[in-house]
């Protein structure tokens, strides 16, 4: 009886450790996927979307989703970088080029703001704008 028992505690503790870790990786897969928040890149000669993005908004969301189906695309043309409104970084970003949650802001290499583009009909207007903004 004893070595059932101990058979018992030990499926247990491996079966709360793989839940643990089934969660860990489940919670992973729901932070943005690839965005830096590194917006020093800004003004560096490259072209740069930054996503202004509110984890808890549905509309930020759709936009992300928008910019990952064409973003491989645009590797090593654009830098995508997000800033995330419920931070103080993010937030300070959007105050100071006056948008709200939603929003895709564009600069130019030169770090001239181009473009403040909210979610599109679908990801290859998005794309149709990347193209015209940044001259592809």
């Amino acid at each position: 009886m004893n070595g059932t028992s101990s058979i018992k505690k030990r499926w247990a503790q491996w079966s709360s450790i793989l839940l643990v870790i089934i969660g860990l990786g489940f919670g992973v897969t729901m932070l943005p996927a690839g965005y830096s928040e590194d917006l020093s890149v800004i003004g560096s000669g490259k072209n740069v979307a930054v996503l202004v993005h509110n984890k808890e908004g549905v509309r930020s969301l759709n936009l992300m989703n928008q910019v990952d189906v064409i973003r491989d695309r645009y590797q090593g043309r654009i830098e995508f970088r997000i800033a995330e409104s419920g931070t103080q970084k993010g937030a300070e970003f959007a105050n100071r080029n006056r948008v709200g949650d939603a929003t895709l802001v564009l600069f130019k290499g030169d770090g001239t703001m181009v473009g403040r583009l909210t979610i599109l009909d679908s990801p290859e207007s998005l794309a149709k704008l990347f193209d015209q903004t940044f001259g592809y």
